[in-house]
């Protein structure tokens, strides 16, 4: 709008009218006043006689129109403007008009030739050419406003008396002169040849002519697009014109506000581009929006009679990408300054040496290389240590994603893939490794995948060892450890297959020890037991007796709390929601007949509240059980066993809260801080027969199985009290654990 691209754009219009190929009409034929006719005839102006027999000669032979760029402002003899008007009267004869200031300088006017003369034109018109800033002219106007009236130019009003269609432009007839070539392009006769009846009779038929001065000196030349610096004379520019309005039209120029909107719409796309787009994209992309719009501009010239002004779009443009190129490289150089000094401070221990960065000044760009070098470094020490460990590691260890795909592995599981017939490479899937490993012990937990929440079985993926029998028997305990992105988000897994064939081993090594115990010794053990109340043995002696039962009794008693606690401590527990309450109930009932002999009280009143918990109920029942038979044997006669529940928290989640309290002579703290030892009974019995010291390490195991907490509370002759804090069981996890054990 301002104008400041003009220059550009007349540049590139120079450009376009150039490339265009509008050849001249031969029926178009300029009488030229040119230097040989001058210098044969005389200097300027010629006699009005030697003008009234140049136009009869071009008249006689019938021109479609003739144009006379002669100026007949001031009469001459009768005779001689006589014999103009009659030459003039022969064909169609259009004069020119030149513009001139009206008196008073208001607007301006029209020099008309005199009456004479005009009375035999078929038309007056303005020849007056129209330069650019720059001097050059590009353009016409088809009409002149000339004190208010619409004046059409004089070679519109000779291709409209031919019976042409001529398509004029808005904006008074503006358009681009599209110049068939440089001077010299249209046919030229010379006016000395036509005064001296050189050229053949009829040549001039069906012509049109212009009839007008061309010798440099008369001051008619003008700058044009297609003209050295001698200029182009005035009467060939108006050629020019004709010819285009002939052949359809000149070049339109658009408007302004037509400009403004075809320059914003590829300007708005390439800024949404920049935006979306990759580097290399963009630089695609605007090489192409900087190309497409100069090329359509050019292509409108040549050939579409359309000029579209591109430079302010292009100067635009090239101003913003190399801006908008700064500013990202700016952004970016900002960004990762910030980040690199962020992972500077950070540290990173023993993996990276001290910072070779100076504090404070230098090259901003080289602190930022030098935060590049030393980042890379860190991350590459970080890479070689992280893939020592792996490879260090004994066992197979796989990085998976989310989907299962394996990201690394260390050289221990790259041969335990080799040696069971899978790949282990990266990109491929974990599953076909997974799947040759079957669950060890019917367990109804899958191997794979790892859950993403707490699972039917009460625990983490990462923390539910898991035990398989790999194809070449050997046998694996599989742990799942989540990873994750640094925002938080999961990526993933870190999969262990430790191999624990020895534990495995180890394990079936006491199973058969505890086949031993439960069978193999309790055998003789009863036999002795019966033995003992044969008739036969009554004559021994009785304190014999009672010793020989009172040791076999305590023998079997041992294997059966040694049974029992090492089951509590490695076999599967078949958990369930049960009310906490009924559980009580029932280990309140086997310990009544000693609590009843011994003279001891147990209380037990329960509320109307259930206290839901996950359980194994024979295990838990069985840990109440030798709480209150404990509590009853320390007891003296009259006394009474309390148990009480309440609502508590373990963990940040809520539990419920078990105390069993008697009122016997209690403990010292030292005893206390061994209770849950094996084989170490830390009180004599006042009820019953003492225990073996397995009972409170059998409680100890089942409470924290159930992930739950176990504390005793003593003091010398003030009681003891134990609590039980176990977690309340989430009835929203009921459907999992059914659907587990369904299947």
């Amino acid at each position: 709008m301002s104008g400041a691209t003009t220059r550009l754009d007349n540049a590139l219009y120079d450009f376009g009218v150039r490339l265009k190929h509008q050849p001249a009409r031969r029926d178009i034929v300029i009488v030229a006043v040119d230097p040989a006719s001058l210098q044969l005839q005389g200097q300027w102006p010629w006699p009005r006689r030697a003008e009234a027999e140049l136009i009869f000669n071009i008249a006689r032979d019938s021109p479609k129109a003739l144009a006379c760029y002669f100026l007949f402002l001031l009469p001459s003899s009768p005779e001689s403007d006589r014999a103009v008007h009659d030459a003039m009267s022969l064909t169609n004869t259009f004069v020119v008009a030149p513009r001139t200031p009206v008196v008073g300088g208001r607007g301006e006017g029209v020099l008309r030739p005199i009456p004479m003369i005009a009375s035999a034109a078929k038309g007056v018109g303005i020849v007056d050419a129209v330069a650019d800033e720059d001097g050059v002219v590009r353009r016409t106007f088809l009409y002149d406003k000339i004190q208010g009236r619409p004046t059409p130019r004089l070679v519109l009003q000779m291709a409209r008396s031919s019976g042409a269609e001529v398509s004029v432009p808005p904006r008074a007839g503006e358009m681009l002169i599209p110049y068939a070539g440089p001077p010299g392009t249209f046919t030229t006769v010379p006016a000395i040849a036509v005064l001296g009846g050189k050229i053949r009779p009829g040549f001039f038929r069906d012509k049109y002519v212009l009839l007008g001065a061309t010798a440099p000196g008369l001051l008619d030349n003008y700058a044009t697009p297609m003209s050295s610096a001698d200029g182009m004379p005035n009467v060939e520019v108006d050629a020019n014109i004709l010819n285009s309005l002939l052949k359809g039209g000149g070049i339109v120029p658009a408007s302004k506000w037509a400009t403004l909107l075809a320059s914003l719409g590829p300007l708005w796309l390439l800024l949404i581009a920049l935006v979306r787009l990759g580097p290399r994209d963009n630089l695609l992309f605007a090489a192409a929006m900087s190309a497409l719009p100069l090329g359509l501009s050019l292509l409108g010239v040549v050939a579409l009679n359309t000029w579209m002004p591109p430079a302010a779009y292009l100067v635009t443009l090239a101003i913003l990408i190399p801006y908008w190129g700064w500013r990202r490289l700016n952004a970016a150089s900002a960004y990762f300054a910030d980040e690199l000094r962020a992972l500077e401070r950070s540290g990173g221990g023993a993996l990276v040496e001290q910072s070779r960065l100076a504090a404070g000044g230098g090259d901003i760009v080289l602190q930022q290389i030098t935060l590049l070098e030393e980042t890379k470094t860190r991350i590459s020490n970080l890479r070689r240590f992280v893939e020592d460990i792996l490879a260090n590691f004994p066992d197979p260890v796989l990085v998976v994603d989310r989907g299962g795909r394996i990201l690394t592995v260390n050289q221990a599981a790259s041969d335990f893939a080799g040696r069971i017939g899978v790949s282990a490479s990266p990109n491929d899937s974990i599953d076909p490794m997974m799947n040759t490993i079957a669950a060890y012990a019917r367990d109804a937990r899958p191997l794979w995948p790892p859950p993403d929440r707490s699972d039917a079985f009460g625990s983490l993926g990462s923390a539910r060892p898991l035990t398989g029998i790999g194809p070449t028997g050997r046998a694996y305990e599989l742990r799942f450890t989540p990873t994750s992105s640094g925002d938080g988000e999961p990526t993933g897994w870190i999969v262990h297959l430790a191999d624990v064939t020895p534990l495995v081993s180890a394990m079936r090594q006491r199973e058969d020890a505890l086949e031993l115990l439960s069978h193999d010794m309790r055998t003789p053990l009863a036999a002795i037991m019966a033995i003992i109340n044969h008739p036969e043995f009554e004559t021994a002696p009785g304190a014999m007796r009672d010793r020989i039962e009172y040791q076999t009794g305590r023998t079997l008693d041992l294997a059966d709390a040694f049974v029992r606690l090492a089951k509590a401590e490695s076999a599967d527990y078949a958990l369930e929601p049960i009310d906490l309450c009924h559980a009580i109930l029932d280990a309140v009932d086997v310990v009544w007949p000693l609590a009843d002999a011994a003279g001891v009280t147990i209380q037990f009143d329960p509320d109307d509240i259930e206290y839901v918990v996950l359980a194994d109920r024979g295990l838990l029942t069985r840990a109440m059980i030798n709480l209150l038979d404990n509590a009853v044997k320390f007891s003296p006669a009259g006394a009474a066993v309390t148990c009480r529940l309440d609502t508590s928290t373990l963990n940040g989640r809520q539990a419920v809260a078990c105390e069993i309290a008697d009122t016997g002579s209690g403990m010292a703290q030292t005893q206390v801080a061994r209770l849950f030892r094996k084989f170490d009974s830390a009180r004599g019995a006042l009820n019953g027969s003492e225990g073996v010291g397995l009972g409170l390490a059998l409680v100890h195991t089942v409470v924290t199985r159930h992930e739950g907490a176990i504390a005793c509370e003593s003091g010398d002759g003030r009681g003891t009290a134990f609590t039980i804090t176990l977690p309340i069981y989430d009835e929203t996890e009921a459907a999992a654990v059914a659907k587990a054990q369904a299947s």
